[in-house]
């Protein structure tokens, strides 16, 4: 269900209440699409970002690997309008070529990580390329022009192996190149790879802390 009135008026925007609390909050910033659906139970089944803008009754849903159904009406667009609308920097985790390693993680063949690559190039541009570009001329098709507020971009979400420190390099070199004023999150400090900033996750008891 998706509601009329809509914070801010956004077009397919968020319920009021809920967003006025996350405001009330003042968040530096956001972490979106969430954890273990950016990689999926395999590959097909990871969150894709370009099923996810555009009109909501044509945007390709899911079964996420939680056991229920995602929609994808929350999608790319409109968490990085929540994140304008909050005050908040963007921080946007792209699927580093594997599905959730916790899962018995699919990996892309190595020739095909570029794809992996390409995708997250495509999204960086969607969130932050000038308007006549491929992705920004479809964000400003879809109502914002401006570019939206994305500093921080993560690759995968608590990855590792040497999988993952193999396509994190190609991930940095391409993202670094073409937008170097984004800060590139790893999920492991990595040696003769440049990690600008580790997403540690930890688990366990208090004292563990």
């Amino acid at each position: 269900l998706f509601p009329r009135e809509t914070f801010k008026n956004r077009p397919n925007g968020l319920r009021p209440d809920l967003a006025r609390m996350l405001a009330d909050l003042r968040p530096a910033f956001i972490r979106f699409p969430g954890g273990a659906i950016v990689g999926g139970l395999n590959l097909d089944n990871r969150i894709q970002w370009k099923n996810s803008i555009g009109p909501i009754e044509q945007r390709i849903g899911t079964m996420n690997l939680w056991g229920y159904w995602t929609s994808n009406g929350l999608g790319f667009h409109e968490y990085l309008q929540m994140c304008e609308d909050l005050g908040a920097d963007a921080l946007w985790v792209c699927n580093p070529g594997f599905s959730d390693n916790y899962r018995c993680a699919e990996a892309a063949r190595p020739e095909q990580v570029k794809e992996f690559v390409q995708e997250a190039l495509d999204a960086i541009e969607y969130a932050i390329g000038p308007a006549n570009s491929t992705w920004g001329a479809r964000r400003a098709a879809n109502g914002h022009p401006a570019p939206f507020p994305l500093r921080y971009i993560e690759i995968g979400n608590e990855a590792d192996g040497p999988v993952y420190g193999d396509n994190y390099r190609q991930f940095y070199e391409a993202i670094h190149a073409k937008y170097p004023s984004l800060t590139v999150i790893g999920n492991l400090r990595l040696q003769d790879t440049p990690v600008e900033m580790v997403d540690d996750h930890k688990y366990g008891n208090p004292a563990v802390f």
